[in-house]
C-alpha cells in the first residue's frame, strides 16, 4: 500500500508547489523565471518625467505675446539690432525678389 499511497501524493506535491510558487511571486512581487526579455529591469527604475519637466520649465513667451503685443525676447531684439547694423553698411539680406536670381532673369 504505501507503494500506491507515494504515486498519488507525487502530483499533489507539485501542484502545490507550483501554488506557492504563484502566490510567492504575488505577494513579493518576483517575477516568473523566463529566459525572454521582459524589460522588467527597465520598469521598476524611479521614473524621470517629472524631474525632466521640471528641467525644462515652460516658456513664458507665448503667455507674454498675448499680454503684450510687441513682446520680443533677447535673441530677437540681438538679432534685429544686428540685421540693422548689416542693412547700414549694406550686409544685410536682399529685400524680396531682389536676390541674385531675379538679377539673372
Amino acid at each position: 500500500m504505501s507503494g500506491g499511497s507515494n504515486i498519488v501524493r507525487k502530483p499533489l506535491v507539485q501542484v502545490s508547489k507550483k501554488a506557492i510558487a504563484a502566490i510567492q511571486r504575488d505577494v513579493f512581487g518576483q517575477l516568473p523565471v523566463d529566459t525572454k526579455r521582459t524589460g522588467h529591469q527597465f520598469l521598476k527604475q524611479a521614473h524621470q518625467g517629472e524631474m525632466i519637466a521640471r528641467y525644462y520649465p515652460t516658456p513664458i513667451e507665448p503667455g507674454a505675446r498675448k499680454t503684450f503685443p510687441g513682446y520680443k525676447t533677447e535673441g530677437e531684439i540681438r538679432r534685429a539690432d544686428k540685421l540693422s547694423q548689416l542693412r547700414r553698411r549694406g550686409k544685410g539680406p536682399p529685400k524680396k525678389g531682389a536676390g541674385k536670381r531675379q538679377q539673372r532673369k
